[in-house]
């Protein structure tokens, strides 16, 4: 598997993350890259971008080990076995300083040894059965001793590893890149139709910058890591489902399908006591928020309903999402609600009694805002029809306009 990623996220999240060091004080990783990119700006133009990269990469990566919040997340997530790696470049440039003061030659230059050549903007790794699981968190690589070329553009930047899955299809390649903005940032799994998945993840650079918030990047990446898992879990059946409905009706139901599939996420984390983005309590005032018509003791069992429930798939969620009725179904029981608070249920999404359309400006007592012949044209065309049973905005707007008002 290939971790690979873009010139652009490695080289803002390192220079966030040495002027942040600088501002606290640690100038020493700080001034040394300036050591070896200011002298890059007097190579000529067609020079400099290579240059640059390369000196990037190796703060990126090797120096400030930025890189390994993206293997823990992945190791987390169980994409990658937890294993005790060890670096193979610096094992290699042990051996040849042992050569060197053995035959009495002169070591290289410090940028020489800082800017070793890598062919793409990757991480190598992989795993041994003997070797035992780190205790901190300072992870070190171990490159597959298969690989007997280290330079090779083939074999240089690939993470590989001989691991048993819980699903069948293996991730190819992981691309890491910068996001514009926060709603650029997520996760998505693409080619996952011609067998060779490969994850794109898009995080903010900045998310790189401080030290003191570590914890809150692997948790994002973590999040996110888990959502591509899924997207490539045969059993949770991910498909690219089409939703109906006007753009209004689609944001909403997208909305609360990444709701409930964020809450599907965090419960597993927490069973498996990894910290996600967001507490469970923070998650369920976002679930409260979505469905704060429902009765509160029936809407904190749905909660608990779901972070209880150990699998689902993609369709259920999305069912969920799309249909009130298939969420209470799930998890309330008839006896637990009564007829009168199921009528006064008026959620976005839930079809209007009078035009039968999912309804997301509901007007739920009409009495108390129209006028009586208002209320008398309805009921000319709906008997059954009851102020509780509400309406949508539209349809109370038509009805007014025919009585007059």
């Amino acid at each position: 598997m290939k971790v690979i990623y873009s010139p652009q996220l490695m080289e803002e999240a390192a220079f966030r993350h040495l002027s942040h060091l600088e501002r606290s004080g640690y100038r020493s990783d700080y001034d040394e890259y300036h050591s070896l990119a200011d002298p890059i700006y007097e190579l000529p133009e067609d020079d400099r971008e290579v240059a640059f990269e390369k000196v990037n990469r190796i703060f990126f990566i090797e120096r400030l080990k930025l890189g390994d919040h993206v293997l823990r997340a992945l190791e987390a997530v169980g994409l990658i076995p937890k294993r005790k790696r060890t670096t193979k470049r610096a094992q290699l440039a042990a051996i040849a300083l042992e050569t060197d003061e053995a035959s009495g030659e002169p070591e290289e230059s410090s940028a020489s040894m800082h800017l070793p050549p890598v062919n793409d903007d990757s991480q190598e790794t992989t795993s041994d059965e003997d070797l035992v699981p780190p205790v901190d968190t300072d992870l070190q690589i171990e490159d597959n001793p298969q690989k007997d070329n280290p330079d090779s553009e083939e074999t240089d930047g690939v993470v590989s590893y001989d691991m048993v899955r819980d699903f069948e299809e293996r991730i190819n390649e992981v691309h890491v890149k910068r996001a514009i903005n926060k709603v650029d940032e997520g996760s998505n799994v693409l080619n996952r139709i011609s067998g060779k998945p490969m994850i794109e993840m898009r995080v903010l650079a900045s998310r790189f910058c401080n030290p003191e918030e570590a914890q809150e990047l692997d948790a994002f990446l973590i999040q996110e890591f888990m959502h591509a898992k899924d997207m490539v879990d045969p059993e949770f059946d991910y498909e690219d489902a089409f939703i109906p409905g006007n753009p209004s009706v689609k944001n909403l139901i997208t909305a609360r399908f990444r709701l409930l599939w964020n809450l599907y996420v965090d419960a597993r984390l927490a069973r498996a006591g990894i910290i996600s983005t967001m507490p469970r309590e923070a998650r369920y005032r976002e679930f409260d928020n979505f469905y704060r018509k429902i009765p509160e003791k029936q809407r904190r069992g749905i909660f608990e309903g779901i972070w209880a429930t150990e699998k689902f798939t993609h369709e259920e969620l999305l069912s969920m999402a799309t249909d009130l009725e298939s969420l209470m179904s799930k998890y309330i029981e008839d006896a637990d609600i009564s007829e009168e608070e199921r009528d006064f249920i008026h959620l976005q999404g839930s079809p209007c009694p009078l035009c039968k359309f999912p309804t997301y400006n509901w007007v739920d007592d009409p009495e108390s805002i129209c006028d009586e012949m208002v209320i008398e044209a309805i009921q000319i065309d709906f008997p059954d029809w009851e102020n509780k049973d509400g309406g949508c905005d539209r349809c109370i707007e038509v009805y007014e306009l025919r009585a007059g008002v």
